[in-house]
């Protein structure tokens, strides 16, 4: 497949330019934020301190963050209840985010027009909205075709509409490892992660097994995984994380390296690895946890998305194909439908597959016409 680069750079005129840089951070640094199409898919690369990031994304991002806004503002309505419910929830998950962060949502403001409030909205979309579920499945040693491979569906409930607004977006933070996420425009978090020592990290919901509470008292899950990405470079980094980390919510993170993926079945009640369920050189996981020696009942597939039904289908199709899983059929087993023996779900908004040792990304947006390859060593180095 050929690709096609188109390369945005930021340009502001100089007597607006001096102007933003009076009023905070240096306006030089707005124009060391890029924005890239790649055959339709949005790389926004961002450089320099967490303010001046903001302030680059502000820029590069403002189209999409409205997007977003429009779209969330019109699930909301006009009922001051549900209004006041949203607002809530965005003002709980930005009260615990570190300060650096809360310095990027400054410069996102200041140069986008856009209120912090309405940025803290668009932050909490996926929250606010509610459901998202997820599968995913990695490959290596006898059950791959030689290098590990991991796919992932992201499954929501709502979204279809704003699809054209995922994007790519790749830090290159002073004071850390580079990193990129995958998610929709404004979410400052991390669902979907990969950095530049090659650490892939994906979140899937596990509130079918662990129950759907939030501690909003906590630092959020989704940004404490944020934060990882900058800080972790080997699998031993991620598995001393989560030994440390409570989380705010119930979830499923999958993690690989060039070498090996893991499971981490996280919620409020501790971690625990749930890749043991499975062969060596599969790794799997859908919506609940599968380590039996957490208290949790198995849901049934109607408390869980078909979350059973997936994870056997995934199971089935790794056996099937054993010793000979690579990108493409990595792809084919992804997008084989929940009816004919796979796990992508009427829900699915969008799919991902990631050559770790390669930093090769894969992403299939519905709307964009197809996979589309991402070759993330030349934007992470």
């Amino acid at each position: 497949m050929k690709l096609s680069y188109q390369l945005h750079i930021v340009c502001i005129p100089a007597i607006l330019l001096s102007l933003l840089s009076a009023c905070s951070g240096s306006a030089e640094s707005d124009r060391n934020g890029h924005s890239h199409d790649i055959e339709g898919i949005s790389v926004l690369d961002l450089n320099g301190s967490w303010h001046q990031m903001g302030r680059q994304y502000g820029i590069l991002a403002e189209k999409q963050i409205n997007d977003v806004l429009e779209y969330l503002e019109s699930r909301i309505g006009l009922d001051s209840v549900r209004i006041t419910t949203a607002a809530g929830i965005a003002d709980k998950l930005y009260a615990n985010y570190p300060d650096s962060l809360k310095t990027f949502f400054d410069g996102v403001s200041r140069t986008s027009g856009i209120s912090l409030e309405r940025l803290k909205l668009c932050n909490a979309a996926e929250y606010i909205e509610g459901t998202f579920l997820c599968s995913a499945m990695a490959v290596w040693g006898d059950y791959g075709s030689g290098k590990l491979v991991f796919g992932r569906n992201y499954d929501a409930v709502s979204y279809r509409e704003i699809d054209r607004d995922v994007v790519v977006t790749v830090y290159h933070p002073t004071d850390g490892t580079a990193a990129a996420t995958v998610g929709y425009a404004g979410e400052i978090y991390c669902v979907n992660g990969l950095n530049a020592k090659g650490l892939f990290i994906e979140l899937n919901n596990g509130m079918p097994s662990a129950g759907s509470e939030i501690h909003w008292n906590l630092c959020p899950s989704t940004t404490n995984l944020f934060n990882m990405l900058f800080s972790a470079e080997s699998l031993d980094d991620v598995d001393s994380f989560f030994k440390n980390t409570q989380s705010s919510l119930s979830a499923i993170i999958g993690v690989a390296d060039k070498r090996e993926a893991r499971s981490y079945e996280w919620c409020f009640d501790g971690v625990r690895r749930g890749d043991g369920m499975t062969p060596d050189g599969l790794m799997i996981s859908t919506n609940h946890y599968v380590n039996d020696s957490w208290p949790f009942n198995i849901p049934s597939d109607e408390t869980s998305w078909n979350s059973i039904t997936r994870r056997s289908n995934i199971a089935g199709k790794a056996e099937k194909f054993k010793g000979g899983i690579g990108v493409d059929k990595m792809k084919e087993i992804m997008s084989t439908s929940l009816k004919d023996g796979g796990p992508k779900h009427t829900l699915t908004r969008y799919q991902m597959v990631v050559v770790p040792e390669d930093m090769l990304l894969y992403i299939n947006i519905p709307s964009n016409g197809g996979w589309v390859e991402l070759k993330m060593k030349e934007f992470l180095d």
